[in-house]
């Protein structure tokens, strides 16, 4: 990632980036078929956060927004971690969408993806009431998954205006006004 962060993911050279980590071509490849598959590996420690901490509010019985607002605060706070350019963060999104079940397979079966564990919470939400249930889970966790990571996505590449809320948490409040009966 750091090769990426400094020469852009198109110029990052496999040579380069298996000198610095001091493993050989063979090592770099088991683990990653393609030099972009580094980026599946970062989107699985934003996963990660993100269900770890979505599982945590769940076990804690926190209230189902509260819930989803801190897993989507620490899912921001892992890419920042991993994906310091906010470019590259941008191109693990659309490298992860364009390669759907690879995140899946990266994550293992120890980690619940995205989609999965937001059902959970949605439903965990529909079942106490603060949630709409005239929808199934996993569509409104589907909704929400893209809104928020879609319109993050896009802050990135229009900016905002001063002082006005970041598109992704903006996204995040109304679908969740959006989510309540």
């Amino acid at each position: 990632m750091a090769e990426y962060a400094k020469v852009g993911l198109d110029a990052a050279r496999v040579e380069d980036i298996v000198a610095a980590a001091g493993v050989s071509w063979g090592t770099f490849f088991h683990y990653f078929p393609a030099k972009e598959d580094v980026l599946l590996d970062a989107a699985a420690e934003v996963c990660r956060a993100y269900a770890a901490e979505v599982q945590r509010g769940l076990e804690a019985g926190r209230g189902t927004e509260s819930v989803l607002t801190a897993g989507f605060d620490a899912m921001l706070e892992a890419a920042v971690s991993v994906t310091p350019a906010s470019a590259l963060r941008g191109k693990m999104m659309l490298y992860v969408l364009g390669h759907p079940g690879r995140l899946t397979e990266f994550l293992g079966e120890d980690v619940a993806p995205p989609v999965a564990i937001t059902t959970a919470a949605i439903s965990e939400g529909q079942r106490r009431g603060e949630i709409r249930a005239d929808e199934p889970a996993e569509s409104l966790a589907v909704i929400l998954l893209y809104a928020v990571l879609f319109s993050g996505r896009r802050s990135v590449t229009i900016g905002r205006p001063p002082g006005s809320t970041p598109l992704g948490y903006l996204a995040l409040q109304v679908v969740l006004r959006g989510l309540r009966p």
